[in-house]
């Protein structure tokens, strides 16, 4: 069983095949890493419902994100060589939709936490993650953190 260091999550325009992602957040012991995305310019799906979820609008987005491409980099820059865990195969999907805009490949890896830990520890980790999710990137990737910080050390 791998124990996990790195925990990434993403926030998404909806959840049609042809969403994107608009925010992503890794963190760690040592790194906390949070940005926006703004929509590349062939990304045009939008749910509203997920911008209530969110509470991210199309114009924040614009205003404060950051090109698919500077995003990607700094990611490369910043996971060089890591493999970052993700609590849903879906955002894998996200890693793919970013990258492909950027037209960058990760230098880091990406895996759900099922792969690393096993599907046991998994849904024990699952059940120690809060009943509300708050559908931040940052807040949900640090409550994955610290449910399995729980987990292993419990």
């Amino acid at each position: 069983m791998e124990r996990p260091s790195f925990f990434i999550d993403f926030e998404a325009s909806g959840i049609a095949p042809d969403s994107y992602p608009i925010e992503v957040a890794v963190v760690s012991n040592e790194t906390v890493y949070s940005s926006l995305i703004k929509p590349a310019r062939y990304w045009t799906h939008w749910s509203f419902d997920a911008q209530d979820m969110h509470g991210l609008s199309q114009d924040h987005l614009l205003q404060d994100g950051y090109t698919p491409h500077a995003v990607a980099e700094l990611m490369n820059q910043l996971f060089l060589g890591q493999v970052l865990c993700s609590d849903s195969p879906q955002d894998g999907f996200w890693l793919d939709v970013l990258y492909e805009a950027a037209d960058l490949i990760p230098t880091f890896e990406l895996k759900p936490l099922e792969v690393l830990v096993g599907r046991e520890a998994a849904s024990d980790i699952y059940r120690l993650l809060p009943t509300t999710r708050h559908h931040r990137a940052l807040h949900d990737a640090t409550a994955l953190m610290s449910a399995c910080r729980a987990f292993f050390e419990g």
